[in-house]
């Protein structure tokens, strides 16, 4: 059951998930986070029917989704679950569930969020792996950023943005939470137009750059 968990569970009848990735546990608490990328099929085909954590059909935008276990144990077989928010393009789908949940507006909105990972003082960072396309549907959300959202207050905000044609990935701190790690992945990909980092006629490489504030102190605080 291990090695085969999603056969297993869809024989006994398991909820199908719009493509999870991260999943990240907050440090002063039992709640856990997980993100559900997108899935295109999604009220399309049969065996993904529209419902639960998964409220929209052909769901191009993803959302991150969170559990607490009953009583806090992680061993037990029931739980508590929310969406801690639902990504959207509230600027395309005004008044629509496309448009996202109440906490995405058009000042912090993107798409698929995958990379999550939590600071010590339990501030979830979400890094996007989407479309940059900047057309259609995804119009005015720009390139794959990274933002950094409040748990309890629901408050998300754009953190910082990558170059062209990357993919945000990758999360990690100093031990006393003065530097951020961040990995910017394969920059230019499909021959878009990049030189990132050196910038001049140089080749686009992938990279882990580190964060620091002008005053020594805590990234994010």
């Amino acid at each position: 059951m291990m090695i085969f968990a999603r056969r297993a569970a869809t024989q006994v009848g398991a909820t199908t998930m719009d493509r999870p990735e991260w999943v990240a546990v907050h440090p002063q608490g039992q709640h856990v986070f997980c993100t559900l990328t997108n899935n295109k099929n999604r009220g399309v085909k049969e065996n993904q029917p529209v419902g639960g954590p998964n409220p929209r059909a052909e769901n191009h935008y993803g959302q991150i989704v969170r559990w607490m276990p009953t009583a806090g144990d992680h061993a037990s077989n029931s739980f508590e679950w929310d969406l801690y928010l639902i990504a959207g393009n509230p600027s395309v789908h005004k008044d629509s569930l496309y448009g996202g949940s109440d906490n995405i507006t058009a000042e912090n909105m993107f798409n698929s969020p995958d990379g999550i990972g939590f600071d010590k003082a339990g501030r979830l960072w979400i890094q996007t792996d989407g479309n940059y396309s900047n057309k259609g549907d995804f119009a005015g959300q720009g390139n794959n950023q990274m933002l950094c959202g409040d748990p309890m207050t629901g408050e998300v905000k754009r953190f910082a943005t990558g170059p062209v044609a990357c993919e945000i990935t990758g999360l990690a701190f100093s031990a006393d939470q003065t530097a951020m790690f961040v990995g910017v992945q394969h920059p230019g990909e499909g021959g878009a137009p990049s030189h990132f980092p050196q910038g001049g006629s140089t080749k686009p490489r992938s990279t882990v750059m580190i964060v620091t504030r002008e005053d020594g102190g805590i990234v994010g605080a």
